[in-house]
Formats: structure tokens, C-alpha cells, sequence
């Protein structure tokens, strides 16, 4: 379960009412930039999905299910990008790195997860650390990597599954919602995902061992190429702080031919200029708990599904040549 902490805490009024100001100047202007988009930029935008069948809904969502329906088939990972494992690694593993992480300090803790530059170093296991405190997980991820290897040779843009792997390095991730009601604040404006909020946030975290930092990311890729298992060590609610997956076979269905890179508000950036589209739209969103593993290529794009309900994970950088 995740902490609990009383709205009477003078330190929790404290740090809440910082943020609360610093979110309500940022929520007017996002409010302002929005209207923006809305206004302007989908309206006079063109289509990002030209084909026809991708510009009705109810076509998208027969798009999307075709991919997400079988997100366990191991060998439709290189058309979708990404696959998932359920129960993958056993309770007694899961236990042991859950004891690990939870015996960091408050302040390192709810830190897990953010920027690299400003994530305590704690946060960030090494190879060497995998392989003498965990030897029996990595062995099981590394069969798994075999797996996949085995059933594809999918190479998209600079995504390179190839014959050869090592497991360097990872990430705790968490998931640390603050007391009820403030935990829906995430969701109302995208301050909140920015990187200026995100280095306030853990500001306060650091000198406070609170919370203020939820763990929450908006759509990004990893870059890489550097693979991704996304392991789930805690989990208070199997409906909650999920891992939005946009699947590439379903986007590249869609798509223009030219290359192009998501930026906020549905905008998309390519050569031609600016495009339209809400990639909520072909998301791929399972239900975690814990011992599932997602494994999923560093070109795809994924989002945080809310930070109401606590969660941790440990990731695994996953090289291949």
C-alpha cells in the first residue's frame, strides 16, 4: 500500500499550498494555450491518419483492438513494439526488490522515477547490482529477451531488436498519489507533466520526504536504442497507474508517409509542417499487477494512466546489437 498521510499535517498544508499556487498560475496558462489549439491548430491542421478508414472513431477502435486484443502474443511484438508477460517473475522475487526499495529513505523514494539529472543515484540500480542481488529475476528476463529475439526480426526507424543483449543498468519507478482529493489535480492540466513542474515538485520532495512528486509522465520515448522490461514489484490497485502504450502497427497503419514526431496537445511535427491527431485514440492500456512484465522497444510512445492509486516498478535497460 501507499503512504498515508493527514491533511492536518502542518507540513502537508505547507507544501501543498506552494504547489497549489505555482498550479493555479500555470493551469490559467495552459488554459490560454489550449484554447489556442482548440481554436486554431486542430481546426485549420491537417489530418496526421490520412487514410480514410482512420478518420471515424469507430474504425479506430477497430484499429486498436486488432492490436491490442493480442498484446500477450509473443510474436507480434516487432509489428506492435511492445508485449506483455503476466506473472512473469514469482512473488518470492518480486518481494525481495520491493524490501530494497522500500528501505530508502522517504526522500530518495518518492524521488524514483523522475529526470536523470535531478533522480537520486540510489534510484538507478546497476548491472552489477541486477546480477549479484537479483541473479534469479535477471536470469528469467534474460530467457524471455531469447524469446523475443527468436520470433522477430522487426526493425523500425533506429529500433534494432538484433541477435545480441546485455541487461545494463535500470530504474525504480513509482507511483506516490498524495492524499484524497488533491491526487486528481494531475489530471487537469499539463503543467503537471512539464519538466518545470516536474523539478519543482521534486524539490519539495527532497526537502520535505513527501510525496510532492507523483511519479506521473506524459507521452515520451525512451530513446535509446536501449530496450525497456518494465517490471511491476507493488501495486495497490490492478485498475490504476497503468502504462499507456501507443502500439506502432496500428500508427503506421494510419500515418503519412514522411516521418513524424509527436509534441504535446495531439500536435505532431514532420516535414511538411504541423499535423492532428489524439494518440489516445490507438492506446493500449492492460491492467497491471504485480509480477507482469511489459517489454516494449525504446521507439514507443507511452504514458503514465493517472497517479491515484500507488504503484513501484523496476526497469531494465535492455542493449542489443
Amino acid at each position: 500500500m501507499g503512504p498515508s498521510f493527514s491533511l492536518l499535517s502542518p507540513l502537508w498544508q505547507y507544501a501543498l499550498l506552494v504547489y497549489l499556487a505555482s498550479f493555479a498560475y500555470n493551469w490559467h496558462k495552459d488554459s490560454l494555450r489550449n484554447r489556442y489549439y482548440t481554436l486554431e491548430f486542430e481546426r485549420k491542421g491537417p489530418r496526421l491518419m490520412t487514410r480514410k478508414e482512420c478518420l471515424v472513431d469507430k474504425n479506430l477502435d477497430l484499429i486498436r483492438n486488432k492490436s491490442c486484443g493480442n498484446i500477450e502474443d509473443l510474436s507480434t511484438v516487432g509489428e506492435r513494439g511492445f508485449v506483455l508477460f503476466r506473472n512473469l517473475v514469482p512473488t518470492n522475487q518480486t518481494m525481495k526488490i520491493r524490501k530494497v526499495v522500500e528501505s530508502f529513505r522517504p526522500n530518495d523514494r518518492y524521488r524514483c522515477g523522475c529526470n536523470t539529472a535531478i533522480e537520486p543515484v540510489i534510484c538507478r540500480p546497476s548491472d552489477r547490482w541486477f546480477y549479484n542481488e537479483i541473479p534469479d529475476t535477471v536470469r528469467i528476463l534474460e530467457a524471455t529477451m531469447r524469446r523475443i529475439q527468436s520470433q522477430t526480426t522487426a526493425n523500425y526507424r533506429y529500433s534494432n531488436l538484433g541477435k545480441k543483449f546485455s541487461i545494463q543498468s535500470g530504474e525504480f519507478s513509482g507511483i506516490n498519489p498524495w492524499p484524497y482529493p488533491f491526487q486528481y489535480i494531475n489530471d487537469l492540466s499539463e503543467y503537471m507533466d512539464s519538466m518545470k513542474s516536474q523539478e519543482f515538485r521534486v524539490l519539495l520532495t527532497k526537502y520535505t520526504g513527501l510525496p510532492m512528486h507523483q511519479g506521473r509522465h506524459g507521452w515520451h520515448q525512451d530513446g535509446g536504442p536501449i530496450h525497456k522490461f518494465f517490471l511491476i514489484v507493488r501495486k495497490e490497485d490492478p485498475e490504476h497507474a497503468n502504462l499507456k502504450m501507443m502500439p506502432w502497427d496500428a500508427y503506421r497503419f494510419c500515418q503519412p508517409t514522411e516521418g513524424v514526431e509527436y509534441r504535446s496537445n495531439g500536435g505532431w511535427q514532420g516535414e511538411g509542417g504541423y499535423y492532428y491527431f489524439d494518440i489516445e485514440k490507438i492506446t493500449c492500456m492492460p491492467h497491471l499487477e504485480v509480477g507482469d512484465v511489459i517489454f516494449f522497444r525504446e521507439d514507443v510512445y507511452h504514458d503514465t494512466q493517472d497517479v491515484i492509486k500507488d504503484r513501484m516498478a523496476l526497469i531494465f535497460n535492455v542493449v542489443t546489437a
